[in-house]
């Protein structure tokens, strides 16, 4: 799929992505962003770029593309990244369990290996010692933090890739060729909506089954750690990987975050600046007592200095409801979505892109008919 030139509504990870692909292609693109700069979810996120929750072999190529787009992106714009890579520690026999098969099922395909309870400690010196039985390691994950590569990546495709950006510009209304936008109106020859909530003001016909879904992650901002305090690897809880993998255990997989019992749910990582950060998963429970849940999860998980929360809130994220993260509303316009499973849009976003402006199979626009309309 060749454009002469393209139009992308969004820049958030998937518009930004979007953009770089077609300008692999040879075309001329414009982002129109209705901010200043990039905003909402993609900023708020962890900044995990989490090989290890991928399982579908497709879009576990999606992820390592991207990764290598991450990496050349960091490298070049001197931003910082970190390739430490993510642990999964066991404490009980379904954990430990589910860590052999992940392996086992992985092995030759994955940079991921099993480790002893010292050797588990010698990556992350504060994982929790107390029934540790041994950990996975995977040595493909990485870590950047969203509110300077989001900052700095248009800047970075902008010259390398000669992408315009039109920064506080609403688009209101598409009608293929044409957007409109302050009042003027903005040819292409193929657009794509990555706008996120906006999708359905400008696409109020999209059918019900098609429209991108509202998922809400529970992050937390805990408080400062001594001086020096490194974490080592992001730690992940066993059942995290366990929602996420195909080899999940069974008894692992049917607890749910909310539930009193449940294994805890959760990653811990450390960004640039220091900071400890939790991905919380799927938010069942906004509340104090939600964040005081996944606070007793991570104290089973790691032995910090400090796990008392400075700060919490509830990611909301669109995506696909199925496989088919592209959808063709109309000829010659395309909304794309972030992957089925909430979480991924950093891992998979560049080879996502990818994909979608190619066409390639599960990236493919859907057959969806509508009308676009006047928001």
């Amino acid at each position: 799929m060749s454009h002469a030139t393209a139009i992308v509504i969004g820049a958030g990870i998937v518009g930004l992505a979007l953009a770089r692909a077609l300008a692999l292609r040879g075309g001329r693109v414009v982002v129109f962003e209705r901010h200043e700069r990039p905003v909402g979810a993609t900023l708020r996120n962890a900044g995990a770029v989490w090989l290890l929750g991928v399982d579908d072999p497709h879009e576990l190529d999606q992820a390592r593309r991207s990764r290598a787009v991450w990496r050349e992106f960091c490298d070049d714009a001197d931003v910082w990244h970190d390739p430490a890579g993510c642990l999964v520690p066991a404490f009980d026999a379904d954990e430990w369990a589910l860590l052999q098969e992940f392996a086992a099922a992985n092995r030759g395909v994955r940079e991921c290996e099993l480790l002893d309870p010292a050797a588990a400690r010698q990556r992350s010196a504060w994982v929790a010692a107390r029934g540790l039985r041994g950990a996975l390691y995977s040595g493909e994950d990485m870590l950047v933090d969203p509110r300077v590569v989001m900052r700095r990546l248009p800047a970075w495709l902008a010259a390398r890739h000669e992408i315009e950006f039109r920064w506080k510009h609403t688009v209101t209304r598409i009608e293929h060729p044409y957007v409109w936008s302050g009042g003027r109106r903005h040819a292409a020859d193929a657009i794509y909506v990555a706008g996120g909530a906006e999708t359905e003001l400008l696409l109020p016909g999209l059918a019900a089954e098609a429209r991108p879904r509202l998922q809400r992650r529970l992050l937390l901002r805990l408080a400062a750690q001594p001086d020096g305090f490194r974490l080592g690897a992001m730690l992940c809880s066993a059942a995290a990987l366990a929602r996420q993998a195909s080899a999940a255990a069974p008894g692992l997989h049917a607890h749910g975050p909310g539930d009193a019992g449940a294994a805890p749910d959760l990653r811990l990582l450390q960004n640039g600046s220091g900071e400890l950060v939790v991905d919380a998963g799927l938010a069942v429970d906004e509340s104090d007592a939600g964040q005081r849940h996944a606070l007793a999860a991570l104290r089973r998980l790691v032995e910090l200095p400090d796990c008392r929360i400075v700060q919490g809130w509830t990611l909301p994220q669109l995506h696909a409801p199925t496989s088919a993260v592209a959808m063709q509303a109309a000829p010659g316009v395309t909304v794309a979505a972030a992957p089925g499973r909430s979480g991924l849009g950093m891992t998979t976003a560049f080879g996502l892109a990818e994909d979608i402006v190619a066409g390639t199979p599960r990236a493919r626009p859907a057959d969806v008919s509508l009308s676009v309309r006047r928001a």
